[in-house]
């Protein structure tokens, strides 16, 4: 047996899901829970809104019927849900993590501000609240060690542990995500190095919201970058290269055949992989990130699970995984094998009576299962 983890995203700051799943993945036995993403209600409001209205009730108009986003109402409404995002998060939701008997991972998604998962920011500052270990470096919990820990949205590697913490298995985290048609930006990106803004989906926006990097207000407006150029680690880096980086500064192993393997074979990516049952939405569009799927087949994972499209797996009819191929290396620049990741799309909507989680073993995450949480 490896380490049994409870894995689901998408909450939007309904606190019922939460307490529910939580119960799941205790009755479940899990040893940890990973919440991969958009944790924090979307706007000024707390999980699914009692009087019904949705954000094109509340904020102006242009002539043309489109929400006026350059009004300065917008701006006060990302205000607004800023303040109540991290009233959530510290009223709500640390509450139930530290109640809960076991560690819980907290990854950011797009829907969540940064400046409430970054260090110094309100989770942080939180005394039941550390961040989740680089593998590199660790060594092994202490019992006394707090148990909500916070996963690089940027990219990082991380150790999951056993209840007992004798078994530490290493995975990835990322929580970036293509450029869309939502407002904030604090997480999107360009989806690979030399995207162009005539190659960004139908619909996507390069104006929006993000943390303020400097001042009193907590919200101001930017427009992306997508001029050419030449990529960065920084934060206007692709999606590309933030998983080339993380993975590129985790060890390599060496299995008993001699290939060359990636230490973190299971990934947790916000942003499903274009193609696949995480990706469809409801309009009949793929907005799965192509740098995730070329990394898979890359790298080899034997397995990823993602969130951030709420509807795909119900347009799947319920299927919640699927094969990829991927190439494995024998040695740098020989093809030696192809082995097969399974992509995971959790498929939760924080709109739907119940919640989704898929548990599983990290020794056979193959037998993954998506369970209904009662």
């Amino acid at each position: 047996m490896g380490v049994k983890v409870c894995f689901t995203a998408d909450l939007h700051g309904n606190t019922e899901h939460l307490k529910r799943i939580l119960r799941c993945a205790r009755d479940q036995g899990c040893d940890t829970v990973v919440l991969g993403g958009d944790l924090g209600p979307r706007g000024a409001g707390w999980g699914q809104p009692s009087d019904g209205k949705r954000i094109r009730d509340v904020l102006p108009h242009n002539d043309d019927g489109t929400i006026a986003w350059d009004h300065p109402d917008a701006l006060t409404y990302m205000e607004e849900g800023f303040v109540q995002q991290r009233q959530w998060l510290l009223e709500e939701m640390m509450p139930l993590l530290e109640a809960h008997p076991t560690s819980v991972y907290v990854m950011p998604g797009n829907s969540d501000w940064k400046a409430h998962f970054d260090p110094g920011g309100a989770l942080h500052k939180h005394p039941s609240v550390t961040h989740a270990r680089d593998y590199s470096s660790f060594t092994g919990f202490m019992a006394h060690e707090r148990k909500v820990r916070i996963v690089d949205g940027e990219g990082q590697t991380f150790a999951l542990s056993s209840i007992d913490d004798f078994i530490h298995v290493p995975v990835l985290g990322l929580s970036l995500v293509p450029i869309s048609s939502h407002k904030k930006k604090d997480w999107e990106r360009r989806d690979w190095r030399w995207q162009e803004e005539n190659q960004i989906e139908a619909g996507s926006s390069l104006d929006g919201f993000v943390c303020t990097r400097s001042g009193s207000a907590n919200v101001e407006r930017i427009r992306l970058n997508t001029e050419p150029r030449f990529d960065c680690d920084d934060d206007e880096g692709s999606i590309e290269t933030a998983l080339d980086k993380v993975v590129r500064d985790t060890d390599e192993v060496v299995d008993e055949d001699g290939n060359r393997m990636i230490k973190a074979t299971i990934w947790f990516v916000h942003a499903p992989p274009r193609h696949t049952v995480g990706d469809l939405t409801s309009r009949g569009e793929r907005v799965g990130s192509v740098a995730v799927r070329a990394a898979i087949e890359r790298y080899g994972p034997r397995a990823t699970f993602h969130g951030h499209i709420h509807e795909s797996v119900g347009k799947h009819k319920g299927k919640f995984k699927q094969d990829v191929s991927t190439i494995l290396f024998r040695q740098i620049g020989q093809l030696r094998d192809r082995r097969i990741c399974q992509v995971m799309s959790v498929g939760n909507d924080f709109r739907e009576e119940d919640p989704r989680v898929i548990i599983f073993d990290t020794d056979d995450p193959s037998e993954a299962v998506r369970v209904k949480c009662a």
